[in-house]
């Protein structure tokens, strides 16, 4: 469909393609699906690994043979041993001979087998029959064909390995303009990686790189599986040592971008050695393995020839080569974060000229979305004094803005009714800092924020100051040996400088501004640097006291950080304290505001309550089953319209619902919790964490006492809870579960139950990257393209409830439906 074939209206462009079998054309795999018994034995081997390593958690490292496999067969190789149907896929064939002599090694070397005393001729029961599992060629097109209002159900490996014929489409000479093309390579994940064509900064020895993602998922309510595609700037770090993962270049014509995870922890990362073995063993080349091999010694020597003598190690800035190898983390770099907006566009542009007519992008049209005017909204501004402005700009040679940019920060009177209805009548701004200039930043964005003007205003230490009426005031105090990276000792005898300022007492609510940094080597005498990290320590010691706190970072690794004209982290940490206190300006109410047409109750008269699910992964030297972490926010309507909005926290550290600040408090200052007695199944830890925010959502309705509340949760997370998030549950009937409930709230009695359910999605995979709109004209044969939106859009479903694409330039995109 052409643009001007669409109805009239604004539509959202996007890197999202229906996956159809015009698409995938005639590309094919070669998959083997292991068996039942074959499944069992895997489990037996991996049982075995868990005693072999004393370690619970431990599984059978697959990826020796994942590693091996990839190097030999030009780099395209999936097996998923433990997912619901377990396969080994490969863009190629895979020999069987090869495959069993590949998971004879594997099997040996990870039960602790010398490498020459393996016995390749002598094949474990698991390489035998992994070997002898029948390789089927399987055309892709087949698995993907849609039936009418019903989701994808394609199987698992489908999704893992259509990407790879897809960006072998995609590959080679990509125009980004008029005069310059730019090589993209295939990479093994399937994605793309501009690997010829880096970006260097100007001093050079730093490089980043264009790197391009496709994802093969399904879409609520559409028919059809959805390729999304993504590009971002991946960073390449001078050290190998330090990296989790590199990107190497295979020899050979044609053969994809190696993308390879590295074994170790900080400092002593390198390729797997039992993979290097194998492929030693098996006399094939490897020489890209050697070569990543090799640099992690040379590095390794640096290293430690840098500690004795007590300096920082210095690694060369040299072109990487063969061997890139990515940041791990990134606080300060000299090449931005993202690829901007004509990167994207450049390579929508790119996909359509490829796939011609075969690619189907979504269509999202442009929905009615009314709000009233925020006060960080551009002013509006008449036509005419408008253009009077931008002739007298012209006529000048001017730069200043047409539009004045509106005030982010709530007025100072919501502020002080929130602080009332919170059951206070004064608040303080307590800042602790150490360095000047991080000082100079809080005291320049309270001025701004409550209207003073800054010339002379410099208040002494524990001098407490007003910042409006005397209702709400501040006060700084130098608390360095509090705040600056080291152990935990001593610090809470260091906040006896600050005096009575954190006492939250005589109708005084306390909320702590603190400065802090990232703590390097050079912060640290022994330990690692996560042991002498300040803002942890310091937040649960102010949690202790009842004081909810904030952070600014006052230098990192660049030094100490000098802002622009407008201080944005300054004024997001305030905010944010504001947050943390549970002040809830009026700001909330006049977006929830309703149209005047409207007047049964609307957004504005019920609670709106958000779920967020996590899994904290084990710590080093923790072991056990990963913890699962949930906490909650419940936004509450005013008594009587015009009131102020408040809001409580939940945790399941402790489950009760109560004031935001106090429930953040407890939160901070309470251990997870540890699984205990017998060990649950993966099933029957997530139906137990459903379990909680049942009883969670109970108590929410006895404390709302019959005002509605819808819930909000997210799909990515949520899923594992309840099948009815599922897109392919969507339209199916709540007894085809296979979780314990269908929907939060689902098991409640009808008076306790939520109004709604809104399901949300902001995980990049999942999510389709906008990069632009087109208008449609009603009766002009034109359309007009524009580069950013602030609205909502209405993705075109084929049944079933629609969805929304909601994109705002500066924030993040998500997918929401309600169910």
């Amino acid at each position: 469909m052409t643009p001007t074939d669409r109805e009239p209206g604004n539509y959202l462009n996007t890197l999202a393609f229906r996956c159809t079998p015009d698409l995938v054309g005639d590309d094919a795999v070669h998959v083997r699906q292991l068996d039942t018994e074959t499944i069992k034995i895997w489990t037996d081997f991996d049982n075995m690994c868990k005693k072999q390593y004393n370690d619970p958690d431990a599984q059978a490292p697959y990826s020796i043979a994942t590693t091996v496999l990839s190097v030999l067969s030009g780099g395209y190789v999936h097996f998923d041993p433990h997912g619901p149907s377990p396969f080994i896929a490969s863009r190629e064939p895979l020999d069987d001979k090869l495959l069993r002599r590949v998971f004879t090694l594997t099997h040996a070397l990870a039960l602790g087998a010398r490498i020459e005393d393996i016995d390749l001729h002598k094949a474990p029961e698991l390489a035998r029959r992994i070997a002898e599992t029948a390789e089927r060629r399987l055309v892709l097109a087949d698995f993907i064909r849609s039936r009418p209002r019903t989701q994808p159900d394609a199987p698992s490996w489908v999704y893992r390995t259509v990407v790879w014929g897809l960006s072998q489409q995609l590959a080679g000479l990509w125009p980004v303009s008029d005069n310059r093309n730019v090589n993209l390579r295939p990479d093994t994940t399937g994605g793309l990686v501009a690997i010829d064509d880096p970006w260097e900064n100007e001093q050079g020895g730093r490089y980043a790189i264009s790197r391009t993602a496709l994802c093969l998922r399904t879409m609520p309510n559409i028919v059809a599986p959805v390729v999304h595609v993504t590009s971002r700037v991946t960073r390449i770090s001078s050290s190998l040592i330090f990296s989790r993962t590199a990107l190497a270049v295979q020899p050979g014509e044609g053969r994809p971008v190696l993308e390879i995870e590295l074994n170790g922890r900080g400092g002593a990362r390198t390729i797997n050695r039992l993979a290097l073995q194998a492929l030693g063993r098996l006399e094939m080349d490897y020489s890209i393995l050697r070569t990543i091999a090799q640099r992690a010694q040379a590095e390794r020597h640096l290293l430690i020839e840098a500690n004795e003598r007590k300096q920082k190690p210095i690694f060369p800035k040299a072109h990487p080569g063969q061997v890139w190898p990515v940041l791990p983390k990134n606080y300060s770099f000299p090449i931005g974060a993202g690829p901007g907006m004509h990167h994207l566009r450049v390579l929508h542009k790119h996909i359509l000229n490829v796939f011609g007519e075969r690619a189907e992008p979504l269509a999202a049209r442009e929905t009615k979305m009314t709000l009233v005017h925020r006060p960080s909204d551009p002013e509006k501004i008449p036509a005419k004094e408008l253009a009077r402005r931008r002739e007298e700009r012209e006529s000048t040679g001017g730069t200043e803005p047409l539009r004045a940019r509106g005030n982010v920060f709530p007025r100072p009177e919501s502020i002080v009714a929130a602080v009332e209805a919170a059951g206070f009548n004064k608040l303080r701004i307590v800042c602790l800092w150490y360095g000047d200039e991080t000082r100079l930043r809080m005291l320049g964005t309270l001025c701004k924020t409550y209207g003073i003007d800054p010339t002379g205003v410099d208040p002494h230490d524990g001098e407490e100051f007003s910042l409006h009426q005397d209702r709400i005031t501040a006060v700084f105090h130098l608390a360095a040996d509090f705040l600056l990276p080291g152990a935990p000792d001593g610090r809470q005898q260091a906040l006896a400088t600050t005096g009575a300022s954190l006492d939250s007492r005589d109708g005084t609510l306390v909320g702590a501004w603190c400065e802090t940094h990232v703590p390097t080597s050079e912060d640290m005498s022994e330990g690692s640097t996560d042991d002498i990290d300040a803002k942890p320590q310091t937040k649960a010691i102010l949690a202790r006291m009842g004081v909810p706190s904030q952070y600014l970072l006052g230098r990192n690794a660049n030094g100490v950080i000098q802002p622009r004209a407008k201080d944005h982290p300054a004024e997001m940490a305030l905010l944010d304290l504001y947050r943390s206190l549970g002040l809830i300006d009026d700001r909330i109410a006049n977006a929830l505001r309703p149209e005047p047409r409207h007047t049964a109750d609307g957004a504005d008269r019920v609670a709106h309550v958000g779920f967020h699910v996590r899994q904290q992964n084990n710590r080093k030297g923790e072991r056990g089953v990963p913890k699962v972490v949930i906490t909650a926010s419940a936004l509450v309507p005013p008594a009587v319209p015009g009131g102020v909005w408040t809001l409580l926290g939940w945790s399941s550290t402790n489950a009760q619902w109560g004031p935001y600040r106090t429930a953040q408090n407890v939160f901070h200052t309470t251990a997870y919790a540890q699984e205990k007695g017998t060990k649950k199944t993966y099933r029957q830890r997530w139906d137990d964490a459903a379990d909680i925010i049942e009883n969670a959502l109970r108590d929410l309705a006895e404390e709302l006492d019959g005002i509605p509340y819808v819930v909000a949760v997210d799909e990515d997370a949520g899923r594992r809870m309840w099948d009815g998030l599922q897109n392919k549950k969507q339209g199916a009937s709540p007894a085809s579960r296979t979780s314990r409930h269908w929907l939060p709230g689902s098991s409640l009695d009808d008076e306790e139950r939520p109004a709604g359910v809104v399901r949300l999605n902001i995980a990049a995979e999942n999510v389709p990257q906008p990069v632009g709109t087109t208008r449609v004209y009603k009766d002009r044969d034109e359309t007009k393209d524009g580069e950013t939106t602030r609205v909502l859009y209405e993705v075109g479903t084929d049944f079933g409830s629609p969805i929304w694409i909601e994109d705002f330039p500066t924030s993040s995109v998500g997918v929401l439906d309600v169910l």
